[in-house]
């Protein structure tokens, strides 16, 4: 209502629905600093454990643990395989950057975005940790890992998993 105030500018409108976000959602227009940098994560998969300090190589180091156990969706390419790998404006997984990052073409030329898994596969690193967590929900679930009995990812000082 606010932004449709704004754009056919009235001011009154706009104003009175200004002052009911602030009455319902104190510090909803506050700028929330968005927080950059490595982020530590925990890992284990059957009993090992690792710490890295980005969830970059924690999600790569547990994906190849994925992999090693259950490789059949990179070598069968049925639905497990579209299940995991697929996402609308790029991939998570491919045999090459350019179909892994099919969407959006430029994110292939920087190194930061995308690992080279042992077995000839790239893993798209471009994703949120939110994204990577629900990534390997999925992998799990067609590998049948269980969470807190097989597998943990516990990005630290979030107080949570994912």
């Amino acid at each position: 209502m606010l932004n449709n105030a704004v754009q056919n500018s009235k001011p009154d409108y706009a104003r009175a629905a200004k002052d009911a976000l602030d009455g319902r959602f104190p510090g909803w227009n506050d700028v929330r600093a968005k927080r950059v940098g490595a982020t530590p994560t925990r890992v284990v998969f059957r009993g090992v454990e690792r710490r890295y300090e980005t969830a970059k190589d924690a999600y790569t180091w547990l994906i190849e643990r994925f992999i090693e156990a259950h490789p059949e969706p990179f070598i069968n390419l049925d639905w497990e395989i579209a299940f995991v790998a697929k996402g609308r404006q790029r991939n998570y997984f491919g045999r090459t950057l350019k179909r892994m990052f099919h969407g959006s073409p430029h994110l292939a030329d920087d190194a930061n975005n995308f690992a080279r898994l042992t077995n000839g596969w790239y893993v798209n690193l471009n994703l949120s940790n939110d994204k990577k967590f629900a990534i390997l929900c999925n992998f799990a679930a067609v590998g049948k890992f269980k969470y807190g009995e097989e597998w943990t990812w516990s990005v630290e000082g979030r107080g949570s998993d994912s």
